[in-house]
């Protein structure tokens, strides 16, 4: 499903299509995928998802969080730059909220190696990952009981789940800013991080700094180039 196929209905889900056209205007990158999921009813009335949650799973929604509803199953993007030579590579697999919840429990994947781990992977439940890569990589909010405001942790399968600085909002906003460039959210973990998991992905994050402000000078790409000297 396109954007064209229906109204967006919400400021999300209109942001993901601005991207989605922007992207595949850009002849210096080949877009294979970008797209919206199936539409359920239930997901169509935010109202009912979030009392749902909350009833149901004991995760009371703050406003910031439900400031980002989408009512599709799920939002795909994948691309790479045509230049053969870049290293760059983007994915992203956004979830609806209530299907990471309810379905994509890290634990079921990832077990762990010891009783914290276990326990944490029990809460951690899947909300973007890259199946079409294949990376290994996912972000997952940490589901504790009465939670409204989730922590967001990054997972990989080298240097296993990670506490990210950002809240499930500040996610999604960078995730729109870096265009699903995998690998950007290792900077916003510690520095201590940037190990195995990071390390091949370095080069794509330096091409991606190096070639968006200028395609794109509408946001400030400061911070960011800072986070990934302080870890290169």
């Amino acid at each position: 499903m396109t954007e064209n196929d229906e109204a967006l209905e919400f400021p999300f889900e209109q942001r993901c299509a601005s991207l989605f056209r922007g992207l595949r205007g850009i002849n210096e990158f080949h877009v294979s995928k970008a797209e919206f999921g199936r539409l359920s009813k239930l997901m169509r009335d935010p109202e009912k998802v979030f009392a749902s949650l909350a009833e149901d799973d004991d995760l009371p929604l703050s406003p910031r969080v439900q400031e980002y509803y989408f009512r599709h199953k799920e939002i795909s993007l994948s691309w790479r730059p045509v230049d053969e030579d870049s290293e760059m590579i983007a994915e992203f697999h956004l979830s609806h909220v209530m299907r990471a919840v309810a379905q994509n429990h890290l634990g079921d994947i990832w077990e762990g190696d010891d009783d914290s781990q276990r326990a944490l992977h029990e809460e951690l439940r899947v909300f973007d990952d890259t199946p079409r890569t294949g990376t290994g990589r996912m972000a997952a909010l940490r589901a504790s009981r009465g939670a409204t405001d989730p922590e967001i942790w990054y997972f990989d399968m080298r240097e296993g789940a990670m506490p990210m600085e950002l809240d499930y909002a500040g996610y999604l906003d960078t995730l729109l800013i870096t265009k699903g460039v995998i690998g950007w959210q290792y900077l916003y973990c510690e520095p201590e991080y940037s190990g195995l998991g990071f390390i091949p992905l370095a080069d794509g994050l330096k091409d991606m700094l190096e070639i968006f402000p200028r395609l794109f000078p509408e946001h400030d790409y400061t911070d960011l180039r800072a986070r990934l000297e302080a870890r290169t």
